[in-house]
């Protein structure tokens, strides 16, 4: 998992992004992003199930790739319904994964590890299914 971290960091410092890692903050506080800023806040006391790696992709790509809602600051939901939101979410799987998979044939993927890997749900798997073929 510090490989992929590592990797998702060198992709915030190319695209001039900041990522601050904290650890003063509550275990209810979300990960947030402020596109305006250019940064994102992970919050290393969260009581989220959901690995850091996959929280740091899903700000990353508010940043990234732009939302329909132009929100000023996001805060991490695993469950949010907003389209934003899902976004960041299917963008942050084809990031991942196309780091993760990128030597490994079809044929060998298994988006239910990658699933389990990342702690996510399984109202996810459509999403996990298809960021780990495309890969």
């Amino acid at each position: 998992m510090t490989d992929l971290i590592n990797y998702l960091l060198f992709i915030a410092i190319r695209n001039d992004i900041k990522v601050v890692f904290s650890e003063d903050l509550d275990t209810y506080t979300p990960d947030l992003s402020v596109p305006s800023q250019r940064k994102v806040i992970i919050n290393r006391n969260s009581n989220n199930n959901v690995s850091v790696a996959f929280r740091l992709a899903h700000e990353l790509s508010h940043i990234l790739f732009g939302s329909v809602e132009q929100n000023r600051v996001y805060a991490f939901s695993i469950g949010a319904t907003k389209s934003s939101e899902r976004i960041a979410h299917e963008q942050a799987m084809h990031m991942i994964a196309k780091y993760v998979f990128q030597d490994t044939p079809v044929e060998y993927r298994n988006y239910i590890n990658f699933m389990e890997s990342l702690g996510l749900p399984s109202y996810f798997e459509d999403m996990a299914r298809e960021a780990v073929m495309q890969a």
